[in-house]
């Protein structure tokens, strides 16, 4: 009898444990619902708060007043230090002249791209590409409108007045965007002209017909297209004409070479380019602090993938990939894309370390036009946490218009979180084959400078010969 008295207590005890227990839970659980309400609303009070200070332009000049006319100085210095030794290079079973194809070589090595980067006329002109061509003849085979005039005595007559040489170039050739002609003689009984003429097109193509003057009548015997004019002239070497231009890298319109075609009824097929490429790239660190320096491993360990192929413009590449560091892909409805509820990949990250992550989408501009050039475009958003929208940080954008072309162009940007801190890596060609990469930490308003390197190419010579296009 006592032992079920004693039983009858323990269960007793052990509901009341129970009971307890429970209750104990349950207002923990609400007191972590509490929190978690506490919480949301902190973020929202605080996502709000900050939407000014985010919806800013972080990338624009701010983040680049560390490139000055001094940067820019030796940016070429270490580029002319580190590019190598001049090595000529030739085809035996080529059908251009050696010394011809080796002294292109040496004007190419000197500077070709920045002897060109000019504005004015007259300093093209100064240039070493104008000085080696002006040797062979150039600017002789290239009659301005008096000697038109002697050659077309019919030009005297015409009625028309005409005031520059291309006026006279139209007016013979009969075609309205001709803007250039040349005079030679491939044999002592031909009268021969080359016609340079404007495609028309937004790529800025031209239109080259070789032809022979006959009967007061432009018989062409050979023509081909070039990838833009290139300063193309006619020259001679020993006994033979040639038409000469400047190709460039269609996506960072840089010179990087010269092509030559042997003037005659195959022109199209007795052709050869010229490049000076890059085939590595040196580092040189020009700025950095204490936090800089503790990146230098992580920096070690991307610069072979950062500058191949795959990711730069270093004249082989053919589409270049968006780069990416941590952030975390994630599939997000963007306000542009609420009518068709088609969701778009993003990334995210806080990469201005105060505790909001930003959706970032990022894409590369190729350019299909003779004045654009590559660059990276990307868009930002936030998602507000009242009701769960995306929001557009409009002016944060970058590059959705065509950059300005007197500054650096930003190429790629990702991120990195080492030891709790988010860097933005910023690449930007800044020159010919010459990148820099700038890194900073952003904190809300500041812009915090971390370190800044130059990336300068070792260079070689690649010859193409016998191919119908060139570029």
């Amino acid at each position: 009898m006592k032992g079920d008295i004693f039983k009858k207590i323990g269960y007793i005890i052990i509901i009341a444990f129970c009971i307890l227990f429970c209750a104990r839970k349950l207002e923990g659980k609400s007191n972590e619902n509490m929190i978690d309400e506490k919480i949301e609303t902190k973020k929202e009070v605080k996502v709000e708060s900050v939407y000014p200070l985010l919806d800013r332009d972080v990338f624009g000049d701010e983040i680049i007043l560390w490139y000055t006319d001094a940067t820019k100085q030796e940016i070429f210095i270490y580029a002319e230090t580190v590019k190598g030794n001049l090595t000529p290079t030739w085809e035996e079973d080529s059908i251009f002249p050696p010394e011809l194809v080796k002294l292109l070589e040496e004007m190419i090595y000197q500077s070709l791209d920045h002897s060109l980067d000019k504005f004015e006329w007259e300093e093209i002109q100064k240039s070493i590409y104008f000085r080696t061509i002006n040797s062979f003849g150039a600017d002789d085979l290239n009659p301005n409108l008096e000697e038109m005039k002697k050659l077309f005595p019919e030009l005297k007559d015409s009625g028309i007045e005409l005031r520059y040489d291309s006026d006279a170039y139209r007016k013979i050739s009969g075609i309205e965007d001709c803007y250039n002609m040349f005079h030679f003689h491939i044999t002592p009984e031909q009268d021969n002209y080359l016609l340079a003429i404007d495609s028309g097109g937004s790529a800025g193509h031209a239109v080259i017909q070789v032809a022979e003057l006959k009967n007061g009548e432009f018989r062409i015997m050979s023509e081909f297209e070039t990838q833009n004019p290139g300063y193309g002239r006619v020259i001679q070497y020993e006994e033979q004409f040639y038409y000469v231009f400047l190709p460039y890298n269609y996506n960072l319109k840089n010179y990087d070479g010269v092509a030559l075609y042997k003037l005659g009824n195959d022109t199209v097929q007795e052709n050869i380019l010229i490049r000076y490429l890059p085939y590595s790239y040196m580092w040189k660190n020009i700025y950095n602090t204490a936090e800089g320096i503790g990146l230098e491993h992580y920096i070690e360990s991307i610069k072979e993938e950062m500058t191949s192929d795959t990711y730069l413009e270093n004249g082989r590449a053919g589409d270049i990939a968006v780069y990416y560091g941590d952030e975390r892909a994630v599939d997000i409805l963007l306000p542009e894309n609420d009518e068709t509820n088609r969701s778009d990949t993003c990334y995210q990250i806080d990469f201005m370390n105060i505790g909001i992550p930003i959706y970032i989408r990022k894409s590369n501009f190729i350019p299909s036009n003779y004045n654009s050039t590559w660059h990276l475009k990307s868009s930002f958003y936030l998602r507000s946490p009242k009701n769960g929208s995306i929001i557009t940080l409009e002016n944060m954008e970058i590059n959705h218009y065509l950059p300005n072309p007197l500054q650096p162009e930003l190429v790629q940007m990702w991120f990195k979180e080492i030891e709790g801190k988010v860097y933005t890596f910023c690449l930007y060609h800044v020159s010919d084959y010459n990148y820099m990469l700038n890194v900073v930490r952003l904190e809300g308003n500041e812009v915090n400078r971390i370190r800044t390197d130059i990336l300068s190419p070792r260079r070689h010579f690649v010859l193409t010969e016998g191919e119908k296009t060139i570029y």
